[in-house]
């Protein structure tokens, strides 16, 4: 082993990383304290640092560093200097018994999960005491997970699964989603609501909703007054026919016409409500707009309800180019319309037309719904 870390200019760096280890942290702060201790680390980090300027560094990328150069891990380097005692942190072979033992217990399976007890090792340090009793838990939040490549079909809340964002517990979790997934552990708050979200988790019941009008109530009766967003928590009828946009335009002049047929609007992205309450309908006529992106959310849409597609034809993209209408040219992205083959061929036109621009006839139809 490579014992240059010993060297006093690395101190500093050592004691934040032992302390960021210890606590679980992703990234450690680090500001040199002179130009010998930044010229040293700026040799280790591969990176500028300059003495008395504060700085933020990943451990997983220190951790990388220091194996690169010093033919070691940060944790064996932290083990050396501190002593496994002075970190309070499970000896190795112990954290991957625990780990191990508790995802099989919860019937946690994958090619994934050794990278997963590694990774929990190694990065989110905690103590013997406090990782059997954390362990159980993350195995547990871990098993309700979706960590297969497909869409979820169902969601829930991040406190269903008893996790806080900002815990250990909720890391560990979250460390699993990643690895399990393939993709980097998120450095973002909107990275990692795309993570959990795609995992089948929501940060929470009413920040993410869909926008509906005359949808029917859980006791069967249609509530007219104002349109309703609904969540992830709301009890949803199931068996209604509805007619499902991506225009809240559409929605708007429903309810100055006075339509009574239930709608849903999609405002263009089938979020996880979204998609809960296409999959829970009886029926569904189906609109987009007439480019590559409202085809996608058409065809997905279509699937997911096994709905019907609402004027989305050749036919009726020919009668929306009307004259005086001005449209945008449509993008390079691929046409794909399975239920109307003809569409696309009918496209090659060139012009996107939005729904905003054909909703007068969609409120007409849904009038006589």
């Amino acid at each position: 082993m490579n014992e240059e870390y010993l060297r006093p200019e690395f101190a500093v760096l050592w004691r934040q990383a032992r302390t960021a280890v210890a606590r679980g942290q992703v990234k450690l702060g680090f500001k040199a304290p002179d130009a010998a201790a930044a010229s040293a680390v700026a040799g280790l980090l591969g990176r500028e640092v300059t003495a008395g300027v504060g700085m933020t560094v990943v451990v997983a990328d220190l951790d990388a560093r220091v194996r690169a150069l010093f033919s070691c891990g940060l944790d064996e380097v932290l083990s050396s200097l501190f002593g496994e005692s002075a970190g309070g942190v499970v000896a190795p072979a112990e954290a991957d018994d625990i780990l191990g033992a508790a995802v099989a217990a919860a019937g946690v399976r994958g090619g994934w999960v050794s990278s997963w007890v590694d990774q929990a090792r190694r990065y989110a340090k905690i103590s013997p005491t406090d990782l059997a009793g954390i362990a159980p838990r993350a195995a547990a939040a871990i098993a309700r997970l979706h960590l297969d490549a497909s869409a979820p079909a169902a969601w829930s809340v991040l406190s269903d699964l008893g996790l806080v964002r900002g815990t250990r517990l909720a890391g560990l979790v979250l460390r699993a989603a990643a690895v399990a997934h393939g993709v980097p552990l998120p450095r973002s708050t909107s990275d990692e609501r795309r993570l959990w979200e795609r995992s089948g988790v929501l940060l929470d019941a009413v920040s993410t909703t869909v926008l509906t009008w005359a949808f029917p109530g859980c006791d069967g009766r249609t509530e007219l007054g104002l349109p309703t967003h609904l969540t992830i928590r709301d009890a949803i009828e199931a068996g209604v026919d509805a007619a499902v946009c991506t225009s809240p335009v559409v929605v708007d002049n429903s309810i100055a016409a006075g339509v009574r047929f239930p709608v849903i609007c999609l405002s263009g992205h089938l979020n996880p409500v979204a998609r809960t309450l296409l999959s829970r309908l009886g029926g569904a006529r189906v609109h987009g707009d007439f480019d590559a992106h409202g085809l996608l959310i058409t065809q997905q849409a279509l699937a997911i309800s096994n709905g019907t597609p609402w004027r989305m034809s050749a036919a009726d993209y020919r009668a929306a180019l009307t004259p005086g209408r001005d449209l945008q040219a449509l993008t390079p992205d691929q046409l794909v319309a399975p239920w109307d083959p003809e569409l696309p061929e009918a496209m090659r036109a060139g012009w996107a037309v939005p729904e905003d621009a054909v909703a007068e006839s969609l409120v007409a139809d849904l009038l006589t719904f």
